[in-house]
């Protein structure tokens, strides 16, 4: 086993690991509709989004005090292609076999206010550096962010996920979810929402030092 192919089983087994202990702080699945978070997270909360400043790789859809909603975000026209819409940037890959897409699901995206559950077809890949080169978080959330831009989407927010929203996550969730949540027990959380007339499609990506994680769901209108 090369040592590349041991950091990513190894980082692998840790998040999976991180979860498990938390299974008997779960509360049930259908309370985190409504949790709410700390009041010093840095949320995505608009009902009327701010201009885009030119100097951040994606809308941002944060601004004021109120929650966020999705029905705010500016609806995108852009030519989308097939589920899941997005593919990983340039310079990075999966480099295990693909995982299939969920045809339905529910899974929490993280608004930096609340969680917000999505049914419908869901999309997960671990995200690693292609052919050795060294991994960069900023340099793949740029990549992904000018993506979401290019479909229309917004950023919702790029902020921690405090620890009594993420364990109201169920554990069966929480594992099955688990190569697109990452560690997200100690790293930031950035999402993304593209709306369009009959559905919303969300993005969750966080990194670490060694690589990343994304999840890709939507639900229709």
């Amino acid at each position: 086993m090369t040592i590349e192919r041991f950091t990513r089983t190894a980082r692998t087994v840790a998040v999976i690991t991180l979860l498990l202990p938390l299974g008997a702080a779960c509360g049930g699945g259908d309370t985190a509709d409504h949790a709410s978070a700390s009041p010093t997270s840095t949320a995505a909360r608009s009902s009327a989004l701010p201009e885009e400043d030119p100097g951040s790789p994606s809308p941002d859809a944060s601004a004021g005090t109120s929650a966020f909603d999705p029905a705010a975000v500016p609806l995108s026209e852009a030519p989308l292609g097939d589920f899941p819409y997005l593919t990983i940037p340039e310079g990075f890959e999966n480099p295990n076999a693909p995982i299939p897409v969920v045809p339905h699901g529910r899974v929490p995206f993280w608004t930096g206010d609340r969680l917000e559950w999505v049914e419908g077809r869901v999309h997960q890949s671990p995200v690693y550096a292609r052919n050795g080169r060294e991994f960069s978080g900023p340099e793949l959330t740029a990549a992904v962010g000018s993506a979401v831009t290019a479909l229309g989407g917004v950023r919702v927010t790029d902020s921690p996920m405090p620890g009594e929203i993420r364990d109201s996550i169920p554990r069966e969730v929480r594992v099955d979810y688990a190569e697109g949540f990452g560690d997200m027990y100690n790293n930031p959380v950035s999402t993304y929402v593209i709306r369009r007339a009959d559905r919303l499609i969300w993005i969750h990506l966080c990194a670490d030092s060694a690589g990343a994680s994304w999840l890709i769901a939507e639900s229709t209108t």
